[in-house]
């Protein structure tokens, strides 16, 4: 290898590394903007570009430069979500469940999501992107789920979410933003002498500077609301378009516990009919390394704990996969 292309590979190393490390820890004043945390929100690009040097390294036989690059690669690997995230030990005795799914609005599969809703009862399921027509399917579901917010003739669909339960949903508002964008608030009654409070939203996915903006201030509101309305139990679930390695992510809503898993993007159900083969078979989907963590449940709570969160990578026809949570009490 040439000395001045050598350098020029040994910058292309290490000038990423030095500047996502001084950006995560604020040495660099950088001041964010949409593209940038998109960029940073995503470990599987920087995966990628390792590993295109550590084959590079190989072709031109450079010993050490493969190390580090493979040592970077394992790095950006270790950064990537996983289909599983396990949380603190809880008793698991009588756990609550919650479902959350961003359901998409031409799922082709909506009868199969229902087939497993039904065979796999939660006690809270919380739906994203939700037709009119797709709402009206779960009606059908009644039997299990005999209580939902979403439908009724003076609620609509706010902001194209579906609340489906076991347990009495009371005294359930909605807030509207300005910029129309809605925020579902109320209380989960798990018991007559035991609620929780529930916050459910979907900020716009930041895929401009405008939309980054909604977004955010979305998220600061929903923060304004659970201070304006304390609880001792209170859960935020939703489809928040922001990734768990955004540095963002880990300023919002002190004082609550989350664990993020893998739900997007679900290649396998979003490319084209090319791919339908492969989707079908069971044994194959989108490997978790490649996607991020932005489909979230906090809590805050003295008496519940997340005792785990998991990806249901059977399920097809979003790009999103549903997300199993399971609640119980502390030890």
């Amino acid at each position: 290898m040439e000395p001045n292309l050598k350098w020029i590979v040994w910058l292309l190393v290490v000038f990423p590394v030095f500047l996502l490390a001084a950006i995560w820890t604020s040495l660099i004043p950088i001041k964010m903007n949409w593209w940038l945390e998109n960029l940073l929100a995503y470990p599987f690009l920087f995966l990628v570009y390792y590993l295109l040097l550590t084959v590079y390294a190989i072709v031109c036989r450079q010993k050490i430069l493969i190390l580090v690059a493979i040592i970077l690669c394992a790095g950006f690997y270790s950064l990537t979500p996983k289909h599983v995230n396990q949380g603190e030990v809880c008793r698991t005795d009588n756990p609550i469940e919650l479902l959350q799914f961003n359901l998409y609005y031409s799922n082709p599969d909506v009868n199969a999501f229902m087939n497993y809703l039904i065979q796999h009862p939660a006690d809270l399921v919380v739906l994203q992107e939700v037709s009119p027509e797709q709402g009206e399917r779960f009606y059908t579901l009644d039997d299990i789920y005999p209580y939902r917010y979403g439908g009724q003739p003076a609620v609509g669909y706010p902001s194209s979410q579906l609340i489906l339960s076991q347990h009495p949903l009371k005294a359930v508002t909605v807030f509207h933003t300005p910029d129309a964008q809605n925020i579902i608030h109320g209380e989960w009654q798990l018991t007559p002498t035991q609620s929780i409070q529930i916050v459910t939203a979907h900020p716009t996915s930041p895929r401009s500077k405008e939309l980054w903006y909604r977004r955010n201030a979305l998220i600061r509101t929903i923060e304004t609301v659970v201070e304006q309305y304390p609880s001792p139990d209170t859960l935020v679930i939703g489809d928040f378009n922001l990734s768990s390695k955004a540095p963002l992510f880990d300023e919002i809503l002190p004082g609550f516990t989350t664990l993020p898993v893998a739900s997007w993007p679900n290649l396998m159900a979003s490319w084209p009919n090319w791919t339908d083969s492969i989707s079908a078979n069971q044994w194959f989907s989108t490997p978790a390394f490649s996607m991020i963590a932005i489909d979230h449940t906090w809590l805050k709570s003295d008496q519940w704990a997340l005792c785990s969160r998991q990806s249901i990578a059977e399920i097809k026809g979003s790009d999103h996969l549903p997300i199993r949570t399971k609640l119980g009490v502390k030890y």
